[in-house]
């Protein structure tokens, strides 16, 4: 139990390679980014659109 709800207060962690999308004020504006990096500063992440750019990982969702 005490995992779970310490779950709900920590910043998600991403492998790279793994696919995700970003959330921006409720809806999703950027999908099928890879995950290049994931480091203290963000998630360095390549979208097929908008190029290579750093993201805060509690915006972005892991596609499944």
């Amino acid at each position: 139990m005490f995992k779970l709800i310490r779950s709900f207060f920590q910043t998600p962690r991403f492998i790279a390679g793994v696919r995700v999308n970003r959330f921006y004020r409720g809806s999703i504006d950027r999908v099928d980014g890879r995950v290049l990096a994931h480091t203290a500063d963000g998630v360095l992440v390549e979208w097929p659109r908008f190029g290579t750019g750093w993201e805060s990982p509690q915006t972005l969702c892991q596609q499944v």
